[in-house]
């Protein structure tokens, strides 16, 4: 996040007032936002004290009347409010809790537009002093920079706060209850809460100071910040961007891209892997590289200018200039993410001072004065108007590429019908996908797929295995063969009925009888245990033979008449052979008759 200072130096960045003041120019954001910590204190009640608690009210210092709180003892902890849209943060207004007034002790407020932990966050106060006890109701003035989060932040202890509010405008807002616009040539409308005047300049004039060379119309002392070019009439790529000077150390590359000429880097030597790169956050357009240079700097040869795809390296990248320190725009026109400047070989007293480097362009797909316009061209446009040189990408038609294929189209040129067999549409109006599905029977992305044999319904999710050759219709499910159904099914017109447990095959006629797990629909075998007590049999659907009984017809009624016995429990129906009673013939006289009664009780279970 750019600092105000970088914008207008006369303006004081952070203002810390420790008295109680009342703010009426402004909205309290508060209300607005979306209130989180990053962890939330329980007590023993189990009552928990949540982030919303401290935009509640009432205003007071009063525990019991409803604080957030963090949970304590963590090496970091956070409270943190989430607005929705970008707003410029004039005041914060606290009150903390009385009886335990030194947990806030040390506590930092930060204005991110990220994380609390964004490389881009911005301290706004420090208690630095740990002296948060001492005024326990206070006002904070931050500077104008832009945000969409603040931050209350703290280490090994609790972020507790009873009551907040946060006051400034929304950007594009100023003046009391930020009832104003800001004036329309402030560019991107960012003015400032308090008094409406433009942070960033205004277009056209976008020169610093409004000064340019009446001659020429180059800018005298500069561009606004986030502009580019001798002209300043370019939207700036390398503002505020992340760069590096290698080697490390001898200076400061960030000067590089900080919008201002007044701070410049030096290389007092340079060697053949010395260099400045400057990382875009995606694929860009860039149409212009200007350098503002000190007047120290060298007019030697080997000035030099790659554009990357790789970090750190130009040797498979683009050779944008070579030659003189130039105080004109280099134009070009190429894709990359990395902006590569390599200095000349320095010799004796002579040195390189590199004030700014400016990079005009877009990022990849967008257009116009500040990049807001998007455009979906197949390869280069412009990047004022954004009109395409070689037409669009899929789903896109217009000059510049913006106008989404009316309904029922896609594809290149929008020249591919939807499929009819979509369940609502349109299509998707770039790749012809179905966005919710497919009508009864079809199925694939776009819906232009019957569904194979044995499947049917929406999106081919259902079934018919149970139809002759799996064969059915494909919206209803209906079998082709309406005859008959497939073993293991009741017969009907969808053969969908499986058979009921110890059932199976054609129309579920046949009974199986396994001793315990049920056999299989289709063909009626049963697992590899037995069969119930006078069955036998792959199926267990036949009656033991004459003198079998017993679990899989295993056991033998050698001592029944005839072997003439009940398939179940092995009762002889004719009596017993000589030597034998009972209703099993297996009682005998003395020892004998209790060996063969325990044979028998083995074989009837066993």
């Amino acid at each position: 996040m750019k600092m105000i200072s970088k914008l207008q130096t006369h303006i004081i960045l952070i203002m810390i007032q420790t008295c109680m003041m009342t703010v009426t120019a402004q909205i309290n954001l508060a209300l607005h936002g979306r209130a989180e910590q990053d962890t939330t204190y329980k007590d023993g009640a189990g009552i928990s004290y949540n982030a919303n608690l401290a935009i509640e009210g009432p205003a007071n210092n009063n525990w019991n009347d409803g604080c957030s709180s963090t949970a304590g003892n963590q090496s970091s902890t956070w409270w943190g409010l989430l607005l929705p849209k970008l707003a410029y943060i004039t005041s914060v207004q606290m009150y903390l809790r009385n009886d335990v007034p030194t947990r806030m002790n040390d506590f930092r407020l930060y204005l991110s537009n990220g994380t609390v932990y964004s490389e881009t966050t911005e301290l706004c106060y420090r208690d630095i002093k740990k002296q948060a006890y001492l005024n326990l109701n206070r006002s904070i003035d931050c500077d104008n920079s832009p945000s969409t989060n603040v931050y209350f932040f703290n280490r090994y202890t609790f972020i507790q706060l009873c009551y907040i509010e946060i006051y400034g405008c929304w950007k594009g807002f100023w003046g009391e209850k930020c009832a104003k616009p800001c004036p329309p040539k402030c560019i991107d409308q960012h003015c400032y809460p308090t008094n409406g005047t433009c942070i960033w300049g205004c277009d056209p004039k976008n020169c610093m100071s409004n000064t340019c060379y009446s001659t020429t119309g180059v800018c005298f002392g500069g561009c606004v910040l986030g502009r580019a070019g001798q002209y300043c009439n370019k939207y700036n790529l390398a503002y505020n961007q992340t760069a590096k000077i290698i080697p490390v150390g001898q200076t400061n590359a960030r000067l590089s891209v900080d919008g201002l000429i007044s701070t410049c880097n030096s290389f007092s030597f340079t060697g053949t892997s010395s260099y400045l790169q400057v990382a875009f956050e995606s694929l860009s357009v860039i149409t212009t590289v200007h350098f503002v240079f000190g007047d120290k700097t060298t007019d030697d040869d080997g000035h030099t200018v790659y554009c990357s795809n790789t970090t750190d390296t130009w040797n498979d990248g683009t050779l944008l200039y070579r030659g003189k320190r130039l105080e004109t725009d280099i134009n070009v026109f190429v894709v990359c993410i990395y902006l590569i400047y390599v200095p000349p070989m320095l010799n004796g007293d002579s040195l390189v001072e590199l004030c700014e480097i400016e990079i005009g362009g877009c990022p990849l797909g967008r257009y116009g004065i500040n990049c807001k316009n998007v455009c979906h061209c197949n390869g280069p446009y412009d990047l004022i108007t954004g009109n395409c040189t070689f037409g669009c990408l899929d789903g896109w038609i217009g000059y510049r590429c913006d106008i989404a294929c009316s309904s029922g189209m896609f594809g290149n040129q929008c020249r591919e019908h939807c499929s009819a067999n979509c369940l609502n549409p349109p299509c998707n109006h770039v790749s012809g996908k179905c966005n919710e599905g497919c009508n009864r029977g079809w199925e694939k992305y776009n819906c232009t797929k019957e569904c194979d044999i044995g499947h049917f319904g929406s999106n081919c999710s259902q079934t018919c295995l149970g139809c002759i050759s799996n064969m059915c219709d494909k919206v209803t499910g209906r079998c082709t063969y309406i005859s008959a159904c497939k073993p293991g099914f009741l017969n009907g017109e969808y053969c969908n009925q499986e058979c009921d447990d110890w059932y199976f095959g054609i129309n579920c006629a046949k009974k199986c009888n396994c001793r315990t797990t049920p056999c299989n629909k289709f063909d009626g075998t049963c697992s590899v245990e037995e069969c119930e007590r006078g069955w036998h049999g792959a199926s267990c659907d036949e009656e033991c033979t004459n003198g079998y009984f017993g679990f899989s017809c295993k056991i033998f009624c050698e001592t029944c008449f005839n072997h003439s016995c009940d398939i179940m429990q092995g009762n002889c129906r004719a009596g017993c052979i000589d030597g034998y009673r009972g209703r099993t013939c297996t009682m005998m006289s003395g020892i004998s008759n209790v060996l063969v009664h325990i044979q028998y009780m083995l074989q009837l279970f066993f």
